[in-house]
């Protein structure tokens, strides 16, 4: 059943807000428009599938969306790169000439900005925090190549504004550890975001040049001192994307315990589209109990 009463919050400011969430957003994202995106790619399925909100990226735009068949079972909760998306994107020196929006962080250029999901979106997504990184980020050596971040956060915006940074995970409970997966940066808070948790054999970590990885997230959310998975983010490069041909598809580690009731995702997703763009998306969701 998808919970809508929860996301009116967004309706009120929009597809994103400004300085106090996690990617203090700098693109100028726009409200959904309905079922009116997706071009004629066929993909998203029309008839299941609702938009939500947009920002501009490239020569396109990013949109996020959900399909969830006539029973309510949700079937796919993503974003759409329409045609042009990877086209023109800003990269270090148009941000320091001034002839592109963004924000530095420890030495790193990203434009960000917060979509809003639809309406028919299931627990527990609440909002994507979307960022071309045109430099990447730390860890240096391993992420620091152009690429996008995804974050689909299971909790409100302005919870995750309230994430304070600076510390680091020294350990956490095993059963909130997806299988398989470890902390990476030393369990480092990134504020009004969280730590993040990368496969543990994760070939970029050996050396290898890196593509593609999904991540999970956790933070103490709500000040009781006790960390919980907040988000769950595939970071993807540039390269990547505009190589793809056809689907990727592959499973997603699970774990013991989960943050929230709701639906959650046990694959993820990219497709090339015939029409020049792509989906980043996750996909054949179980329900769990927390």
């Amino acid at each position: 059943m998808v919970d809508t009463k929860k996301r009116s919050f967004l309706k009120g400011i929009g597809a994103f807000t400004v300085g106090s969430v996690a990617f203090n957003s700098v693109t100028t994202a726009n409200k959904g428009k309905g079922n009116g995106s997706g071009g004629n790619s066929g993909f998203p399925p029309k008839g299941i599938t609702s938009w939500g909100g947009s920002a501009p990226y490239g020569e396109g735009e990013v949109r996020s969306f959900a399909s969830v068949t006539p029973s309510g079972k949700p079937k796919y909760v993503g974003v759409h790169y329409s045609p042009g998306a990877f086209e023109g994107l800003p990269y270090a020196d148009e941000f320091e000439d001034g002839d592109a929006k963004g924000l530095k962080k420890n030495g790193f250029w990203t434009q960000p900005a917060n979509i809003s999901l639809p309406d028919n979106v299931p627990a527990p997504f609440e909002y994507v925090g979307f960022g071309w990184n045109p430099q990447g980020h730390t860890p240096e050596g391993v992420y620091d190549v152009p690429h996008f971040d995804i974050h689909f956060y299971f909790n409100e915006p302005e919870t995750i504004g309230g994430i304070k940074g600076g510390e680091f995970i020294e350990e956490l409970p095993g059963e909130t550890i997806p299988e398989g997966y470890r902390l990476i940066e030393n369990g480092l808070i990134i504020p009004k975001m969280g730590a993040h948790m990368a496969p543990k054999d994760a070939p970029e970590f050996d050396g290898a040049e890196w593509e593609d990885t999904f991540i999970w997230g956790t933070a103490d959310v709500d000040g009781d001192d006790e960390y919980e998975l907040n988000f769950v983010e595939p970071m993807i490069t540039l390269d990547y994307l505009e190589g793809l041909r056809g689907v990727d598809a592959q499973d997603i580690p699970q774990p013991e315990n989960y943050p929230q009731d709701g639906q959650y995702p046990t694959t993820y997703v990219r497709r090339k589209l015939g029409d020049g763009g792509a989906v980043v998306a996750l996909a054949d969701f179980e329900e769990q109990q927390s």
